[in-house]
């Protein structure tokens, strides 16, 4: 209960310390490692001239304009990304019951890393989701989601790319089979191709986009729900260069206090046209300016408040990291809303 979650932070003001009590509680590093180091919503970024460009790109980008009630589908996609036994058929409970007629379903996994996504097809069309964190050892991978990598392949103006080591480490165990399954079910580059994720997933979108549209593959929308920050300003640049047109619609919640992490003060910065969400659906929603990191969109939300909705998330049913698309979309976003039932929730 929330009664029992340890003190509110007093180093609340410098984000510098962390007790050892909430990251026990917690157990992940989206909420431990990364919050702890400090997720202030100001510190390290990128020049007003390269934040403009970025802006201006996204806008461009948004000639498909954002769709609500795609947005609903593509959630309830991602929460079915956390459901098994897909390819026995499409039965994973309320989601797919959400999205019927979802079929040439083939999931990949590795185990040793936490990393899951199934491919399939769904109106003529295919589709790439990918699963969040849900195991213990997706957690210890967590832990190395603030440390940045090169990425391979990436850089713009002669510097290189970097992204948080484990969400490279993640995606690069499955792309390769991702790909072949895309191929195995008729997936090339004339056919449309929508990518979505929640929560690591989304992170994992964010790194299929750049990847299939430089091997030719047309794909036509993103939509991530709680994505956090994927690598730096260098490879926000390089990542809108790369995906030109595509629209990644990065869809956030007031109350979810993932998608400040991992903080620009650690280098990371935001991709994507951020679409935000105060709450539930019924409040409304704005899209952002385009910019990587608008300050009237999620990093309007003040330091203290980003603790309270974390603590909040001791309790999954009102953690808004769960409640994307709500109440238009029924169950958490998560495995508790699968079929088989977890008796847990574990946090990104």
């Amino acid at each position: 209960t929330l009664e029992q979650l340890p003190p509110f932070p007093a180093a609340l003001s410098d984000h510098t310390s962390c007790p050892v009590e909430m990251a026990t509680r917690f157990a992940s590093s989206l909420a431990l490692g990364i919050a702890c180091a400090g997720f202030a919503s100001g510190g390290a970024s990128s020049s007003a001239s390269s934040n403009a460009a970025i802006a201006e790109n996204n806008a461009s980008a948004s000639a498909t304009p954002f769709s609500q009630q795609d947005a609903v589908k593509f959630a309830y996609l991602s929460t079915a990304a956390y459901c098994g036994s897909l390819e026995s058929g499409w039965a994973c409970g309320i989601a797919c019951e959400a999205v019927p007629g979802v079929t040439d379903i083939f999931a990949v996994s590795d185990e040793s890393v936490d990393a899951h996504a199934f491919v399939g097809r769904l109106d003529g069309k295919c589709i790439l989701a990918f699963r969040g964190t849900d195991s213990l050892v997706g957690i210890e991978m967590d832990q190395k989601s603030s440390n940045l990598v090169e990425l391979p392949g990436c850089s713009f103006k002669g510097i290189d790319c970097k992204v948080g080591q484990s969400f490279l480490e993640q995606y690069q165990s499955i792309a390769p089979r991702v790909k072949e399954n895309l191929v195995a079910i008729g997936c090339n580059a004339s056919t449309p191709l929508s990518v979505t994720g929640h929560s690591l997933g989304g992170a994992l979108a964010v790194l299929a986009l750049r990847d299939l549209v430089s091997e030719g593959y047309n794909v036509e929308v993103v939509y991530t729900f709680g994505q956090p920050r994927v690598g730096d300003p260098v490879f926000a640049q390089a990542f809108r260069q790369t995906t030109g047109s595509v629209p990644l619609f990065r869809v956030t919640r007031g109350d979810d206090p993932f998608v400040h992490m991992p903080s620009q003060t650690q280098g990371f910065q935001h991709v994507g046209l951020e679409v935000f969400y105060p709450g539930n659906v019924a409040e409304g929603y704005s899209v952002c300016n385009g910019s990587p990191e608008d300050p009237s969109c999620s990093d309007s939300i003040s330091s203290s408040s980003i603790w309270m909705f974390m603590l909040q998330c001791a309790v999954p049913q009102k953690c808004g990291h769960y409640l994307y698309m709500h109440d238009t979309k029924k169950g958490l976003l998560s495995h508790a809303s699968c079929n088989s039932d977890a008796s847990f929730v574990l946090l990104p």
